[in-house]
Parts: C-alpha cells; structure tokens; sequence
C-alpha cells in the first residue's frame, strides 16, 4: 500500500507519511522500539516477539516516517469486529510532534473502514500516554494489576481502555 494523505497539523514535521508495513519493515520498527520504551518498565517487544505477532491474521502495521527515517508505529489486530492496538511507539526526539495523534487518527479511520466497532488498549499506569488516549475518545475499562515486570522485578499495573467506534 502506498502512503496516507495526512491533514496538516502545524506540529507535525514537513515530508511526514504514514505508510502500511509488513515483516521487511522489522528493521525500521525495532529502531523506533528501541530508542522509545525503556528498560525499566518492561514495555519493550524483541524482533522475535514482534515478527509473531505481525504473522497473525488480520495484524497490522502503520510506520510515520519523516523523509525516510522511521519515527513512530502501531501494531494492532483485528478479530471479529473488534481490535486491539497492541504496541504503539514514537521516537522521543519526534513526540510532542503531534504524530502519535496522527498514528491514532489514521487506526480509527482504518478501523472504521474495517467495520470494527470496539478498539482495546492497554498502558503502563504511570504512562503519560494516557493524556492522548483520552483525547481521542478511548474511555478507561479496566485495571490489570502487576501486568508488567520493569528492572529488579518492580511490578506496574495496566490501564485498558476501550473505544467505542461504530454503534
């Protein structure tokens, strides 16, 4: 698939596209991974982890990229009519950069398009990106407690929200 005509948003950088990927795009993606989710709280998928996850029925890939340098990703899967974002990065020299807004906005519209009518996610609960959720309309649901393992065994509990899309 070819890029995304993206709206222009006067935080967004010039030259910036979305674009639909798959597992040759791995490499671009682990670079992103790596330099956006620390260690620490153990948020972090390996190449291995991600290759499965996108050999999946209906998984899907969306890379921004600023020229040709890979900024941010989503990776999510649809089964039924729902979805589920599972993993959602951006660099941090691009965020605040409006893009993952842009990465979010161009899930929801394939995910209509894709007659899906619940999208899931879930967030570490100290996770700042909970302020952007919540802009684009997903609602908390849930709590999982000690759902992810950070450096030296310290526990942080998840936050899933839901989005209602087509009703």
């Amino acid at each position: 698939m070819g890029a995304q005509d993206i709206s222009r948003d006067s935080r967004l950088p010039e030259k910036l596209r979305i674009e639909c990927g798959d597992l040759n795009c791995l490499p671009d993606i682990m670079n992103v991974m790596n330099l956006s989710f620390s260690e620490a709280f153990g948020e972090r998928w390996n190449i291995h982890q991600c290759r499965s996850m996108l050999t999946l029925p209906k998984a899907a890939l969306q890379i921004a990229y600023h020229l040709d340098t890979p900024c941010g990703f989503t990776i999510s899967r649809a089964v039924a009519d729902e979805m589920e974002l599972l993993m959602i990065a951006v660099t941090p020299s691009y965020q605040n950069h409006g893009i993952g807004r842009l990465l979010l906005r161009s899930l929801l519209e394939n995910a209509e398009l894709g007659q899906i009518n619940k999208i899931f996610l879930e967030v570490r609960s100290n996770n700042p990106a909970q302020n952007l959720y919540k802009k684009m309309g997903f609602e908390k649901s849930g709590i999982r407690k000690s759902y992810y393992t950070g450096l030296d065994k310290v526990k942080y509990d998840a936050i899933t929200y839901t989005k209602i899309i087509i009703t």
